[in-house]
Order: C-alpha cells, then structure tokens, then sequence
C-alpha cells in the first residue's frame, strides 16, 4: 500500500474517552488494511488527527494490547499483531450501543416507576404481580422466557401512565433482545434476575418508592454485569487464536 493510498485516520472529540480512541484505531487498521507486523503511526501524530491528548491515545493503545491486537515496543513503537476483521469490530460496537441501551432504558423505565408509585391502580399492580409470578415459577425450574419479561415490562410502564414512554422503553427493550441473541443462549444468566421482578412489584403495591428503584438498578446492574463477563470471554478466545 503506497502512502497516497492510506486512508486518514478520523478525527474524535475531545469529550470521549479512550475507549473511542481504540475504536478510531481498530477502524483506521481495518480500512487500511493492515497485517499483522505492521507499524501504527505513533503516539504524537496520533494525537494530532484524534484531537486528544496523547495520554488518551497511551491509554487507547493500552486497551488494544490487553486485546492483543497491537504489541508495544519500548522505543519503538506499536505495531499490528492481529490482523483486524470486520466481525470483531462489530462486536466491540455492539458491546458500546448495547450499553447505552441499557443505560437510557433504565433511566426511562425508572422515570415509569416513579409515575406509578402516585398513579397505578390496583388492578394494574395485580397484573403486574401476575406476570411476576409466572416469571418466578419459570425460575424455578431454571427456564427464563424473554416473551414473559416483555410482557412484564409492559405491564411495568403501563403503570406508568405515558404511552410514549411506554413506546420508547419497549423499543429499547427489543434492540436489547436482538442484541443479546448474538451471545447465543444465555437465558440462564437472566434468570438470576426473576426475583428482583417480584421486588419492583411488591415495592409498587405498597407504594415504597426506594424500594422499586432499588430492585430496578440490581437488575440493570446485573445487565452490564453480564455483559462485561461476555466481553471477557470474547478477548480470551481471541487471544488463544
């Protein structure tokens, strides 16, 4: 690949951290195609084109060598290890979008709960604990049914009272589920989080606020516990290979 034929790398903003300085890098290798050996542009001009300080960019380097993707050599430079593919870039993009998913799914859905604490009806709880339970009896037996948890989250936001939060969480909900879908079966991480239903539930049949929210971050927690777990999976069997 001549010099006129490199691509340029793509300038980032100043605000995002060096989690978005190892994306620029892993897109800019991709693009241009580079193998395994092959020397990156160092740390100061690398700095120049992100528009980041280069302790990011260090600090984004440092992340693609704990991925073993690049090799540092003192004195040197960094250079290619693996070479890149389209998958694994998709991946690491998927980890990012399912997190913030995740992170304004709980905002909203937090934002229902707090509305259904003053404006929920009885017969609405009553569902909503009906839901519960069925989820808990699958529970029981190890099974976990993603149709019967949005039916639950459902019910959840419809105490809510806003049809178009309910609309906006739900569709979050979804991208979630098709993301999770390329983990392959994982329902059984998920199952661990039944009991915490139940809690938002009772929380909001006895109006106890604190309670509800409190059952609702467990869940979001152990969301991003997971996906965490998954990510390190992923970057072992990548560095066997």
């Amino acid at each position: 690949m001549t010099q006129n034929e490199i691509q340029p790398i793509e300038p980032i903003g100043k605000r995002l951290l060096h989690e978005k300085v190892s994306d620029a890098l892993l897109s800019y290798i991709y693009r241009n195609g580079l193998k395994p050996g092959d020397k990156l542009p160092g740390e100061r001009q690398l700095a120049l084109e992100l528009t980041v300080g280069r302790n990011s960019v260090r600090q984004g380097l440092c992340q693609l060598e704990e991925d073993g993707i690049v090799e540092r050599m003192v004195g040197k430079g960094a250079f290619l290890r693996k070479e890149v593919s389209a998958d694994s870039i998709q991946l690491k993009l998927l980890r990012v979008n399912y997190k913030d998913l995740l992170e304004i799914k709980i905002n909203l859905e937090q934002l229902a709960i707090r509305r259904a604490i003053d404006i929920a009806t009885d017969e609405q709880i009553r569902e909503l604990k009906g839901f519960a339970t069925k989820l808990c009896d699958l529970a029981a037996k190890g099974q976990f049914s993603i149709d019967l948890d949005r039916e639950f989250h459902t019910a959840l936001l419809g105490c809510g009272g806003s049809p178009t939060l309910s609309q906006l969480v739900l569709s979050l909900v979804d991208s979630l589920n098709s993301y999770s879908k390329t983990w392959g079966d994982v329902s059984n991480v998920w199952v661990r989080t039944i009991p915490y239903h139940m809690d938002i539930a009772v929380a909001l049949e006895q109006r106890q606020l604190s309670f509800a929210l409190a059952a609702s971050e467990y869940i979001f927690q152990h969301d991003l516990q997971v996906l965490n777990e998954l990510t390190d999976i992923h970057r072992y069997q990548e560095r066997k290979k």
